[in-house]
């Protein structure tokens, strides 16, 4: 029985004859790729991971992944871009694909309008062997990013993304592939005594050519006016149209920092721990004595009050002090404090949504977050955290895109978003797709234990019960400690049957729930 074309935008898909029209005239497509536009037109909004979309292109024939990237990127180009001139198909990074577009029969978009220009600001080199002066090219460069991610005109990628390529010489043209986007900001500090000579340069990242570059000798105290200054500059360049909001905003748009050099430095020592890779009882004491000497230093600066805020809620969420609930407490006193002195900073918003989280209390989550984000669209944390709070809300496919859009903003931190993404698959009840994501999670953190659970579970309930088995064998080699209760037990599911549906998954495996084996 033949099946009816598939009607999306000025497109119709005819998978049975193999061919696709455009306004009735036909576009060259190879087999491939009709065979791979009819799996993702079939499950629109979905992600199809790289293993099954293999399967329908090569009909399980064993190909290098290589070959399904060249045939999205072939088809990516037959089909242009959308009316709003994005791409119908959007990369989950190490995931798979997902069909962007109206479902098919509906109607797409109709009014176009001007993709937003997307950039990147890269870690500002330090021309010092100074690591104090490291912190200061660093802090220079977050700075940067932080303004410019405000304006809603731009896509600004994060800096946990960005940072990635620090202390590498890069090629501008990888970096714009790497991250999808189209400019690049670099630059470099030296600093003399209380003198700062800043160079900074933008750059398309099609091209490689330089678009504008600007070097600034200022005395150390005009560090936050050469950060507004260099900021204005790439703006200007990239001929961003501010809305009246924005404008009138603009003289402020930036934290409100502090003219106490001592302070500063000790917030950007205690950020860079904060941001590394080692997270433990041992950084968070360490990160806590330098943002508390911060606000010792100046105790009107509002940034190191976040900052000691998130390492009070991550103390509480890891058990890294003898009173957790007390460290929770305290987060939820500093990120108040915070806002309080500086309430245009999202930063200290978005951080008292995570401590709203742990608390369970979801109006003052969904307040703060929104707020965040309204101050800063490209901010990914945020998204990630309105992401959760949909998730444990009961709304996974809200969740997913907010979670898949900070994965855009964030596309090299993508084992920070995975966990997330798979369990709102979970709730939503695409368990195929939700174990590929946490099987991709634990392959870029392969220590972690709640993922583990998590993907124990889904098999349990795919009816996978021996694979359930041995992933939760790895999870007690991993934390012999780890129970239910403490673990996924303590997720703030808003439905108790969200929560029921992941424990009847570990029940089903013979897997211990409520303490029993």
């Amino acid at each position: 029985m033949s099946r009816r074309p598939l009607v999306f935008g000025p497109f119709a898909l005819d998978p049975d004859k193999g061919t696709l029209l455009r306004q009735g005239e036909p576009v060259a497509l190879g087999r491939r790729g009709i065979l791979l536009l009819d799996a993702l037109l079939r499950r629109p909004g979905e992600i199809l991971t790289k293993t099954e979309l293999m399967d329908a292109g090569w009909s399980g024939s064993t190909v290098e992944e290589s070959n399904l990237s060249v045939q999205i990127a072939l088809l990516r180009k037959a089909l242009g871009a959308m009316p709003d001139g994005g791409d119908w198909i959007a990369t989950i990074p190490r995931i798979g694909y997902r069909f962007l577009g109206a479902s098919p029969g509906q109607e797409s978009p109709a009014v176009p309008h001007q993709a937003k220009p997307s950039l990147a600001v890269l870690p500002f080199a330090s021309l010092s062997s100074d690591p104090e002066q490291g912190y200061f090219a660093d802090g220079l460069a977050e700075e940067v990013i932080t303004m410019l991610s405000k304006l809603a005109g731009l896509v600004v990628i994060a800096r946990s993304s960005s940072f990635a390529y620090k202390g590498t010489s890069v090629d501008v043209r990888q970096v714009a592939r790497d991250l999808g986007i189209r400019f690049v900001v670099a630059g470099s500090v030296r600093r003399s005594g209380n003198r700062l000579r800043i160079g900074a340069q933008l750059s398309d990242g099609g091209s490689g050519a330089h678009l504008w570059a600007e070097s600034y000798d200022r005395e150390l105290t005009d560090i936050f006016a050469v950060q507004e200054e260099v900021a204005r500059k790439i703006v200007g360049e990239l001929h961003v149209a501010l809305s009246p909001g924005e404008t009138a905003q603009w003289p402020g748009i930036t934290s409100t920092g502090t003219t106490d050099i001592g302070a500063y430095h000790c917030f950007l020592r205690g950020r860079a721990i904060q941001r590394g890779a080692t997270q433990n009882a041992e950084v968070f004491r360490r990160t806590s004595q330098l943002f508390r000497e911060a606000i010792a230093r100046d105790p009107a600066y509002a940034a190191p009050y976040a900052a000691l805020g998130m390492a009070m809620a991550h103390a509480y969420y890891n058990r890294w002090t003898d009173d957790p609930d007390g460290a929770l407490a305290e987060a939820s006193d500093l990120v108040d404090q915070a806002i309080a002195r500086d309430p245009i900073d999202p930063f200290p918003h978005g951080v008292a949504a995570l401590a709203a989280m742990y608390r369970k209390d979801f109006e003052r989550w969904r307040s703060e977050v929104e707020t965040s984000l309204s101050l800063n669209p490209n901010f990914a944390p945020a998204l990630s955290l309105r992401g959760m709070l949909n998730m444990y809300s009961g709304k996974p496919l809200a969740a997913i895109e907010d979670i898949e859009r900070a994965m855009r903003l964030d596309p090299l931190f993508t084992q920070g978003y995975l966990h997330h993404l798979g369990v709102a698959h979970i709730v939503a009840g695409k368990y195929e797709t939700a174990a590929a994501l946490l099987r991709e999670r634990i392959l870029l953190v392969p220590d972690t234990d709640m993922s583990r659970a998590c993907l124990a579970a889904v098999l349990g309930l795919s009816g996978h019960v021996e694979d359930a088995r041995r992933v939760w064998h790895e999870l007690m080699a991993i934390n012999p400690a780890y129970s239910f209760a403490d673990g996924i037990g303590r997720l703030p599911f808003r439905d108790p049957a969200d929560l029921e549906r992941i424990k009847d998954g570990l029940r089903r495996a013979g897997l211990p729930v409520d303490g029993a084996a």
